[in-house]
């Protein structure tokens, strides 16, 4: 008897089965040489013996054999030559070509693996989901039945396995296709903790190794006051590898049904995407009471389209198309229980963007549409072209860089003002690090615009939404303009070690030199109307946004930051500064802080300590009182197990548009992970001042494990918004995995009670 370890069927061929004749059947101790690599098998053992009187070969100790990407692992394995079975026992494992595993007490198979007959089944899946079984025989290497079959994605209790999962499928039969991919079960029991909830005679669902399949998803409960009760019945279609479908029709108790779809396919060098929904306006009860008076939205078609398109023409240029649409400017707070947007403005463009080293250029088109109060689609403006252009070059021998930056607008309107602008900034810019620490940065810049205007009502302070029908003074006509600017910055970071902290203190000083051009009146302010100075610009050569205000004069920037770290106590940043402008400063700032020669102060304070408290603060603070003018703060102190969360917000109004109004919100927000896998959080939000109140209150409660979703969402709102009156919203969600999972990626999501994206999740 010789001991044999790792040895191929070569060399099984060759030293062990020497003697067995030329003739003998193909099978896993194939004894025939192929020329053409047909036969593909592979075993190890501790000791192998030939029962030649029996036609057995019998292999022991730590056996594993290898066929056709399965593996078979076993304590003994036997081979009857003249049955071709292999029969296994002994710690049975098969190790399936798509990563499922199959322990085993007992096994008889097919040489080839594709037949074979099993007792006490236990089969773990690659997501770690589990089914057993009493018996289970496989026909053909495709399909495998199971008698008594449990099927589960949970995880076992660690403290007491023996106990049920939270949810598990009984059946008295069920049947594993593996060409199909799917699991059909025939009288099985959906169990929750143990006890049988729902019965079906006959069901199926795909194996758990199955990344997408046509299919019905698990839908969506909701309420909302004004449309009722409602529920989403997502269906999914795998169209093609590269492509598939989601249609969702949502039943509502007091309004007419919606349809959702969204359409995905991926291309060699891009991707397409097109979702919406559609529905109409009219109330079910109008149907049936005919002399019942109808509403406002009585037959009116309530839709939206969200579509993105990009595709890569070379490693170097890609370009693209992005619609966002939308019937009306309430549809989505209307129908808030879809979650498809909380944007303000829809924004739709086809566009054409280069790569070339440190070099970018793009083309684009560019339409909007306002849902706010007021927004006017004859006023709102459409970009027609919009061309940017951008370089960087390699520093020089002072270690300086040049750059240019480039821009063309054309923006027209269906009423009121049209513009062209061309503009061009080029300038060099060099650091320098001194032998004590000090940071430099030098640098000089010369921009230049020119504007052809049509039909500017300059008497207005708005260009926002002016209207040929207004009176007053129309401008036509070009106006050029030039602005050459020097800048340097000086900085120098001290930095101090304690003995539980250590300390950065960094003063900050900024010096920037240009004419005081004063803005010309009959140059309309497209791009430039949110300016706020804060700890970001502050030092900025040019703190303007957009190009269409200018930010010229003579001016001196100083500040102060400082950070401390420490183990014990948390780590804090604190930074203050001001700017003195040397002219003096034009009415179109005032109200932004810099209004006068020494500005209003900036701030920022930051702390936090062990994740048990984060605190971000940013203020614009009174030269003269230091009041608040504009601030924003954020509070959140405790653990998941409990956690209190505040954020404020405090907003001037804004300096150019006579519409804008100041504004005070306050929220409020408590959380608890109260014990593992449950989560619940209420909220509130409040506008402060004198016409303040509620905003809107909310809650949830979330149970979600590895295998299933349980959650609750109910918020109550007080606004008025057009047609969208104060409601009740509620929205209920259950998710088995593997049997149902909720994915509705309608555009760009976000969850309408926090306002963050939503996980898109298929």
């Amino acid at each position: 008897m010789d001991k044999l370890r790792y040895f191929s069927l070569f060399s099984i061929i060759l030293v062990t089965f020497s003697l067995i004749s030329k003739n003998a059947k193909s099978s896993v101790f194939d004894q025939r040489i192929s020329s053409n690599n047909k036969t593909n098998s592979l075993i190890y053992a501790d000791e192998v013996i030939d029962e030649k009187d029996l036609d057995l070969i019998i292999a022991k100790g730590n056996v594993e054999i290898v066929r056709n990407d399965r593996t078979l692992l076993a304590d003994v394995v036997t081979y009857n030559k003249k049955t071709d079975l292999l029969t296994a026992s002994g710690n049975v494992k098969i190790q399936e070509p798509k990563g499922e595993i199959i322990f085993l007490d007992y096994a008889e198979l097919s040489s080839d693996f594709k037949d074979g007959f099993v007792n006490h089944v236990r089969m773990l899946f690659p997501d770690e989901a589990r089914l057993v079984a009493t018996r289970a025989k496989r026909e053909h290497g495709e399909l495998t039945h199971f008698d008594s079959p449990v099927y589960s994605p949970c995880k076992l209790c660690k403290n007491d396995p023996s106990k049920s999962p939270l949810w598990q499928v009984k059946a008295r039969h069920a049947e594993w296709d593996e060409m199909k991919e799917d699991i059909y079960y025939t009288d099985a029991f959906l169990e929750m903790f143990g006890w049988p909830t729902f019965y079906f005679p006959y069901f199926s669902h795909p194996a758990p190794n199955v990344k997408r399949r046509t299919g019905l998803l698990a839908p969506t409960f909701s309420y909302i006051s004004d449309i009722g009760a409602s529920v989403t019945t997502p269906v999914f279609f795998v169209l093609a590898e590269d492509k598939d479908l989601t249609l969702s029709p949502t039943f509502f108790t007091k309004k007419f049904f919606m349809l959702q779809a969204e359409y995905r396919q991926r291309f060699e060098r891009g991707e397409f995407s097109i979702s919406g929904s559609m529905t109409s306006g009219e109330e079910i009860r109008n149907q049936l009471l005919q002399d019942r008076p109808k509403t406002k939205e009585s037959g009116k078609m309530r839709w939206h389209v969200f579509s993105k398109t990009r595709y890569e023409f070379t490693k170097h240029i890609r370009g693209g198309l992005n619609i966002e649409r939308a019937s009306d400017p309430t549809y989505f707070q209307r129908y808030k229980n879809l979650g498809i947007t909380r944007n303000t403005i829809l924004t739709s463009k086809a566009y054409l963007e280069g790569f070339w080293g440190r070099s970018y250029g793009q083309i684009q088109n560019v339409f909007f549409q306002g849902l706010r109060d007021g927004d006017r689609s004859a006023t709102t403006p459409k970009m027609l072209p919009m061309v940017d252009y951008n370089f960087l070059s390699q520093p020089d021998s002072l270690g300086g860089r040049f750059s240019f930056d480039g821009n063309f607008l054309s923006l027209t309107r269906k009423e009121g003002t049209d513009i062209q602008r061309l503009s061009g900034t080029g300038g060099w810019q060099v650091p320098y690090l001194s032998s004590w620490g000090e940071i430099y940065t030098i640098g000089a810049k010369l921009r230049g615009d020119t504007y052809h205007i049509k039909d500017f009502n300059y008497t207005r302070p708005s260009a926002q939404q002016p209207t040929l029908q207004q009176k007053g003074p129309l401008f036509n006509g070009t106006i050029s303009r030039a602005l050459p600017q020097a800048y340097a910055n000086w900085r120098m970071p001290f930095v101090r070690p304690f003995a539980e902290y250590r300390l950065i203190a960094e003063p900050i000083i900024g010096f920037v030199a240009s004419p005081n051009i004063k803005h010309p009146n009959k140059l309309p302010n497209e791009d430039s109307r949110f300016f706020e100075l804060d700890d970001i610009n502050l030092f900025s050569e040019n703190r303007m946004a957009g190009l269409d205000r200018i930010d010229g004069g003579t001016r001196l920037n100083y500040g102060f930051n400082t950070d401390a770290f420490s183990k014990m106590i948390g780590n804090t940043n604190l930074f203050i500064g001001q700017s003195f402008s040397f002219n003096k400063p034009h009415e179109n700032l005032r109200g932004t802080g810099t209004h006068k020669n020494f500005s209003d102060y900036v701030a920022r304070f930051k702390y936090n300590y062990k994740n048990w408290i984060n605190l971000k603060t940013r203020f614009l603070l009174d030269r003269n009182n230091l009041a608040s003018k504009r601030s924003e703060i954020s509070v959140g102190v405790g653990q998941p197990i409990l956690r209190f969360q505040t954020d404020f917000i405090q907003l001037p109004r804004l300096a150019e548009d006579p519409n804008d109004k100041a504004g005070k919100q306050i929220r409020f927000t408590l959380s608890s992970n109260f014990i593992e896998n449950w989560s619940a959080s209420i909220s509130t939000t409040r506008e402060l001042g004198r016409r303040g109140g509620t905003l809107v209150n909310s809650g949830t409660l979330t149970y979600s494990d590895e295998c299933f979703i349980f959650s609750h969402s109910l918020s109550k709102t007080f606004y008025v918004d057009k047609d969208v009156k104060p409601g009740i919203t509620y929205i209920f969600r259950i998710v088995f995995k593997n049997l149902g999972e909720i994915s509705q990626g309608f555009g760009n999501k976000t969850n309408f009670l926090t306002g963050e994206p939503i996980p898109q999740k298929r």
